[in-house]
């Protein structure tokens, strides 16, 4: 993400709800602002970032620079000292003489940005992970075999025991059914007679 600064001004709204309580190093901005101001090359200065937490810690650290022929590239990749505490965070850029000086030469105005709390629990200690993993298991399989149960007691095995009975019945009575064959005479003669068959004397074909 780049932010471009509008003299001393660097705007904030497109990064004032990136960060989470917590983060480290989880997010990149590159400022890019002009290398001379008021007539002064900034480009031998020492780039610094200052925040102010909700709960009133300070946070500081030094951006790497990129120096072009009218631009200064600040890559600021934003440390946990900055998401320790969720609320408003007030930053400050600013730039002064290497090695450590005091001797601040510019600084730049920033709307404070929020920093997302991360949702955490006060009504107790939650469960181990391993803990609340068997607990979902467990709770799984209580509500599949309920479902089962419930399919079991829905079932009327009478009804389905009738059912068989009927069908054994009417194979029983197709079974005693005597099979029926047509043929001629002259193929009744010839032919060796089954038991339980209905030979049917049909006319020849002429």
């Amino acid at each position: 993400m780049e932010i471009y600064a509008k003299g001393k001004n660097i705007p904030t709204y497109d990064f004032g709800e990136l960060f989470i309580q917590g983060e480290r190093f989880a997010d990149t901005i590159v400022f890019v602002v002009d290398r001379v101001y008021s007539g002064i090359d900034l480009a031998g200065c020492a780039f610094i970032m200052s925040g102010v937490t909700s709960e009133g810690w300070q946070a500081v650290q030094a951006l790497s620079k990129e120096i072009g022929e009218d631009k200064i590239r600040l890559t600021w990749n934003v440390s946990e000292d900055f998401t320790l505490n969720s609320g408003q965070l007030r930053l400050s850029l600013r730039a002064s003489e290497e090695y450590g000086s005091e001797d601040h030469i510019v600084k730049y105005s920033m709307q404070p940005v929020n920093v997302l709390p991360v949702p955490n629990g006060r009504n107790g200690p939650l469960p181990e992970t391993a803990e609340q993993l068997i607990s979902q298991i467990n709770e799984a399989a209580a509500a599949g075999l309920e479902s089962i149960q419930e399919e079991i007691d829905a079932f009327d095995l009478e009804a389905v025991e009738a059912r068989l009975d009927q069908i054994e019945a009417d194979t029983a009575t197709y079974l005693a059914r005597p099979e029926v064959i047509p043929m001629t005479q002259e193929e009744y003669d010839r032919t060796v007679h089954k038991q339980n068959s209905l030979y049917v004397i049909i006319e020849e074909d002429e």
